[in-house]
């Protein structure tokens, strides 16, 4: 993504500001429904039954009777993913709370990559306008 500064007019930036108040009011709403989100996943044989709370933290796990005959590490792979699917499911259902598709999901690099193009690009044109105010407060408005 290419930040281009220069696109905006002062229309478009009051626009950008008022949709973004929108969006942080709507955020804002959601953030007390994203603590009551809880998740809930089970092993794939179903011995294994999770509920995670919205911080992705186990609050509860059953497990079958028929869980006494397992071995102990199959035990954990069925606790194991009791939980992770728990988690997934929390975190599937706080995304769609918040309307993020999952292609619009990037990871914490590419948000910081995006920051210093977007900071880079504004040093620049912030640059370049201070420049031309500079040089227009240089002349003379008799000389013209």
């Amino acid at each position: 993504m290419t930040w281009r500064l220069m696109d905006y007019n002062e229309h478009d930036v009051e626009e950008l500001l008022k949709e973004n108040e929108r969006e942080l009011l709507r955020l804002a709403g959601a953030a007390g429904d994203l603590r009551q989100i809880t998740g809930t996943g089970e092993s794939r044989s179903g011995l294994a039954k999770a509920v995670v709370d919205a911080d992705g933290r186990l609050q509860s796990m059953v497990l079958a009777p028929r869980v006494l005959r397992l071995d102990v590490t199959t035990l954990a792979e069925e606790v194991v993913e009791a939980v992770r699917k728990a988690q997934e499911d929390q975190d599937r259902q706080a995304r769609e709370l918040l309307a993020v598709p999952d292609s619009q999901l990037v990871g914490l690099e590419e948000i910081q990559r995006q920051f210093e193009e977007f900071h880079q690009a504004f040093r620049t044109e912030t640059g370049d306008r201070n420049e031309r105010i500079r040089r227009l407060g240089d002349r003379d408005p008799y000389d013209d």
